[in-house]
């Protein structure tokens, strides 16, 4: 008989790892699969946005995390050979809606060493490294996956209530989800080669803008980024012919030559990489989903490709946990692809897009389709795709925002920090004040269940974020995205009904 978890994860990397996390944090048994030794040493990802930022928060890094980052200027687009500004995407400088900055720098080897070891808190959580998935069945009630223990040479068998493949684009779970592959995955067209180099500064050099720097040209492309620290990254276009070419440190070094001398830095590293844009379009195959690059790839020019993996976690999870107590599995689980889908395909195409930017050495007819009128561009906020709401407005699928909750002794507590990983009901006093008496026994049924509602005080942060929307009452998912609204009492019935659907003990969520 095969060893059984509630959730089996293949794939240890940024995605996988948030959602043990995730998972952790709510006391479901987790098995976590991974055919490497070791965590990453080597920058692969290094941006993202405040949206991730609020589930590393969730996780319990994020503090230990923001000591570790560089808060990003932002991009600038221009012409390799004039020096032209193109387009010009800044990203604020001060503390935002999210509660967090709008885009940082990371190192990856730092972020996964910090995931992985967050995770000794949960006992309900396992890591068994070197060990390679090799053969999945699908059964009725669980799947169970054959895998290789690589340093024993043992093959072992394990089962779970829930597979989620998140081991990348040679994905096998992906395979087994999408087949066949030409009907449920979606090639964009877009395949390049580009020459990545990471580099360590002996000494800081101000002359290397704090931007992001897009150098556009039709043949010869470059981008420059400043990480963390003394780190900085270039990526180079290469042709077909240079792509086949043996890369040597000397050719590295003479390409950076307009930047930076080898008496000036540390080579970290260099590689070859194929830039892709798919979009798996099944991501789930009963009780097997994928996650991250198992599901998507999308070209690096928008920074969010790590980024739409730890979404897909944050989406996944708490549907997960909830589908293992109660009996509303069909319509939790079916809904992950249909929000996640919608969501992420608007990251594809606008960074298809802003490659075009980078492979001209003009503004084209781009600046419309990337709503950057002037030449400015602003951040994408995509939404969800319908999923479980039943609303439709412009809030529903929208992030919420993440207002300041309470302070004890002068620090700070955020309303994330309040909810955890579990729905939230906020509601403010004068919609309070207008429901009926049976609609408030039900409300404090529900409250006294462990469902987290915020009364939104006049005055306080979180009033002043429902009036900005123009809402009396919003219910907030835990991936903090809207699910419900309601401008008024005769909307909060709705409102109400959905809060019913995914509530939640709370208690069970922190039970580790």
């Amino acid at each position: 008989m095969s060893e059984h978890f509630d959730v089996v994860i293949i794939g240890f990397g940024p995605t996988g790892a948030t959602l043990a996390n995730l998972l952790g944090l709510s006391g479901v048994s987790v098995l976590l699969l991974d055919r490497e030794r070791q965590s990453c040493q080597l920058p692969r990802a290094v941006h993202f946005d405040d949206e991730v930022m609020r589930v590393f928060q969730t996780i319990g890094i994020s503090d230990q995390l923001a000591k570790r980052l560089r808060v990003n200027a932002g991009m600038r687009f221009v012409n390799r050979d004039t020096g032209k500004l193109l387009l010009d995407w800044p990203r604020p400088q001060e503390m935002g809606p999210n509660g967090w900055y709008a885009s940082y720098r990371f190192h990856q080897p730092e972020l996964e060493y910090m995931l992985h070891d967050n995770l000794k808190r949960f006992p309900s959580v396992e890591i068994r490294s070197g060990c390679e998935a090799q053969e999945i069945e699908d059964f009725e009630g669980s799947v169970e996956v054959v895998y290789e223990d690589l340093k024993k040479g043992e093959r072992r068998r394990v089962s779970g209530a829930y597979l989620v493949g998140c081991e990348g684009a040679n994905s096998l779970t992906c395979k087994c989800v999408c087949d066949p592959a030409e009907e449920a995955i979606e090639d964009f067209d877009y395949n390049q080669h580009w020459l990545v180099v990471d580099l360590v500064l002996n000494h800081p050099k101000p002359e290397l803008s704090d931007y992001t720097m897009q150098y556009c040209h039709p043949e010869k492309p470059v981008t420059c980024a400043r990480g963390p620290g003394l780190r900085r990254r270039w990526e180079f276009s290469l042709s077909e012919e240079e792509r086949r070419e043996p890369l040597e440190d000397a050719d590295v070094w003479e390409r950076l030559q307009s930047w930076v001398t080898r008496e000036e830095a540390q080579l970290e590293r260099h590689a070859v990489y194929q830039f892709h844009a798919t979009l798996a379009l099944k991501w789930q195959r009963n009780r097997m989903f994928i996650a991250g690059d198992a599901a998507h790839q999308t070209p690096p020019f928008m920074g969010q490709g790590m980024c739409a993996g730890i979404r897909d976690a944050a989406n996944l999870g708490w549907k997960l946990q909830l589908s293992l107590i109660c009996k509303t599995e069909a319509l939790l689980l079916n809904s992950y692809a249909q929000e996640r889908i919608a969501n992420v395909r608007r990251y594809i195409t606008t960074a298809i897009d802003l490659g075009k930017v980078v492979n001209s050495d003009s503004d084209q007819d781009l600046f419309d389709k990337l709503k950057s009128a002037g030449g400015k561009m602003k951040s994408l906020k995509s939404k969800l795709g319908k999923g479980l709401a039943v609303q439709e407005n412009d809030q529903v699928g929208s992030l919420f925002p993440q207002p300041l909750y309470s302070r004890i002794d002068d620090r700070p507590i955020l309303l994330d920090d309040h909810s955890g990983y579990a729905p939230s009901l906020l509601i403010t006093d004068d919609l309070k004040a207008g429901l009926s008496d049976k609609e408030m026994t039900a409300l404090n049924k529900l409250k006294a269940e462990g469902f987290c509602v915020v009364w939104a005080e006049p005055g306080s942060s979180i009033s002043d974020v429902l009036v900005h929307l123009g809402l009396k009452a919003v219910l907030v998912r835990p991936d903090r995205y809207i699910l419900a609204t309601a401008e008024g009492a005769e909307e909060f019935g709705v409102v109400f009904k959905q809060a019913q659907q995914i509530r939640q003990p709370r208690s069970s969520l922190f039970s580790s």
